[in-house]
């Protein structure tokens, strides 16, 4: 699947730049509309890459939390990294 440098940038950002080998560390994003990548988070969305992980609320300052998914970190060739406690904690 190709991915545009910003798409890429956007998905590394949210797992926390891992290069080298490195694990991911983390899987969220957070914005709001009109953010810089507020369109590319939808797009990514819209094609399975990412996912809103919760909705707008006190526990992200109002920004909507976008994670990864699986799909998305096969396609940056990322070993997928589910932290299940995690993700549960953030489902709306």
């Amino acid at each position: 699947m190709s991915l545009t440098a910003k798409e890429r940038h956007v998905m590394d950002h949210s797992l926390g730049y891992p290069k080298n080998g490195r694990k991911p560390y983390r899987n969220h994003f957070c914005a709001s509309e009109g953010h810089d990548d507020w369109e590319t988070l939808q797009g990514l969305c819209a094609r399975g890459l990412m996912r809103v992980g919760r909705k707008p609320g006190p526990l992200s300052g109002g920004d909507t939390v976008f994670i990864v998914t699986d799909e998305g970190q096969t396609a940056l060739k990322v070993k997928p990294h589910a932290d299940a406690e995690f993700e549960s904690e953030l489902e709306p």
